[in-house]
């Protein structure tokens, strides 16, 4: 629609959806008020994940194609162990721009909600923008 949209204004038309494509159809001042709701709900939830965290316990078990979050020591740790293999632990933030990880369950894997790299369980990248694996941690995971 835009090359239609460029050849018609180019060629001294104009048709009748022209007024949606126009830039200047937005007021910014009506949406100010939107985009001030919504970037403060993106900023809630940045923080709620990392102030969120919580520690693990002793006796925490850890299901097989199960994954969280924890702090362990002071660190923030991305735990899990894999359906067929054994357990993993790797640093919590994306290596692309350092959002916090979330396990998805159902493909087993890291997911960054931030710009959507996903990782594999023991870290490596299967998906970018990001390009190196989660930080590789020597924390011992919990046993099942």
């Amino acid at each position: 629609m835009a090359g239609r949209l460029l050849a018609r204004v180019i060629t001294g038309g104009e048709p009748r959806w022209a007024p949606l494509h126009d830039r200047r159809r937005l007021n910014p001042w009506r949406e100010a008020p939107a985009l001030v709701r919504f970037q403060s709900e993106v900023a809630r939830h940045l923080v709620g994940d990392w102030t969120g965290v919580p520690s693990i316990p002793d006796d925490q078990d850890l299901g097989r194609g199960e994954g969280t979050m924890v702090r362990f020591r002071g660190h923030r740790v991305a735990v899990c162990r894999e359906r067929e293999g054994g357990p993993h632990t790797a640093g919590a933030r994306c290596a692309h721009l350092g959002c916090p990880v979330h396990f998805n369950d159902a493909e087993e894997s890291w997911d960054c909600p931030c710009h959507g790299s996903r990782f594999a369980p023991d870290g490596t990248v299967l998906q970018g923008p990001a390009t190196r694996p989660l930080e590789p941690l020597d924390i011992p995971p919990p046993d099942r």
